[in-house]
């Protein structure tokens, strides 16, 4: 076992070096989604997925937040913002799944030990993202007075985008420090195109979700389309910093069968987490940090705590005005 483990450590060295070395794409801004399909196609999914991650750590957008998060890792908590509370937008299943991390238990516990009180969104658990979008403005108008840290996870994500589209996001995102968005969705996902293109595999969702009672809109609301409803920018208010954390996985990271066959249909499209396509995040605003080796579940567990617990000193040091 042991190794084992050297030698995928010094076959990930090797395969960052030839990434670092790789003449072309020789920056964040010159890879596209259509250029690391075609890098994927050539070179493999992992190596495609080995010059994006190069590429932020040496963007000049990125670079400096990522090493700034880097130091903080082992860094002792900082002071928390006074009257902030951190809430908890959650993922899909987090109810009927909670070994996921769906239901924020981690970042609770991190945020806790911060000296931060938390709450969580009571989101529909298999709810469509147009139905939890709603449910978060609610949420928000109820407690819009608050001055809060937002982490939304996985679909989550997804959820809170949507939610930012409200006509009313102005005021009900008014005292959001920070939205801090582990491995979300914001495009969609290709997975639930996969479902649409066989008229089989549709009719066998739709009738699962029915069985289970279950909002089959939840797929159709996180197709990758110009008319789905993911399909806009994410639109800030210009008081609210985005942070996001988004895992960059090789073959070898995926631990289930379900990631593994998840990441392996996706990688037609170039480099993912098992969930987003990662070519995405060029067009995501705020900063980005890009976790080598982590899927979109995010394990192991210490690893998450350490980069959450890092956001969160972070976004003490650095507010922003409200």
């Amino acid at each position: 076992m042991w190794l084992r483990r050297a030698n995928d450590c010094n076959n990930e060295a090797g395969l960052l070096q030839r990434a670092s070395n790789w003449a072309m794409h020789s920056s964040l801004e010159n890879l596209t989604a259509v250029s690391l399909q075609e890098l994927s196609a050539c070179e493999g999914v992992d190596f495609a997925t080995a010059v994006l991650f190069d590429r932020f750590c040496k963007s000049a957008r990125h670079g400096g937040f990522i090493r700034q998060i880097d130091g903080l890792r082992k860094a002792p908590p900082p002071q928390k913002l006074p009257d902030t509370r951190v809430v908890i937008v959650p993922g899909a299943l987090y109810i009927e799944r909670p070994e996921l991390g769906g239901d924020g238990r981690l970042v609770r516990g991190v945020a806790e030990r911060f000296g931060y009180e938390t709450d969580l969104i009571p989101l529909a658990s298999f709810g469509a993202v147009t139905t939890n979008a709603r449910l978060i403005c609610d949420w928000l108008h109820k407690y819009r007075r608050q001055r809060m840290i937002l982490v939304s996870l996985s679909k989550g994500s997804a959820d809170l985008k949507l939610a930012l589209e409200s006509p009313e996001a102005g005021t009900l995102f008014r005292n959001a420090v920070a939205w801090v968005n582990v491995c979300g969705p914001l495009n969609g996902t290709r997975m639930a195109n996969w479902i649409f293109d066989s008229r089989l595999r549709s009719w066998c969702f739709r009738a699962k979700c029915f069985l289970q009672r279950r909002d089959f809109g939840l797929i159709t609301d996180l197709r990758c389309a110009s008319d789905a409803p993911l399909a806009k920018a994410v639109q800030l208010p210009p008081a609210m910093q985005m942070l996001s954390l988004v895992g960059f996985p090789l073959r070898q990271d995926m631990t289930t069968q379900h990631s593994r066959f998840c990441h392996r249909t996706l990688a037609a499209w170039g480099p993912n987490d098992g969930t987003t396509s990662l070519a995405d995040l060029v067009t995501w605003p705020g900063n980005i940090y890009p976790v080598w080796g982590a899927d979109h579940y995010f394990k192991p567990e210490t690893l998450a705590s350490e980069l959450i617990a890092a956001l969160l000193h972070y976004i003490a040091e650095t507010p922003q005005a409200i």
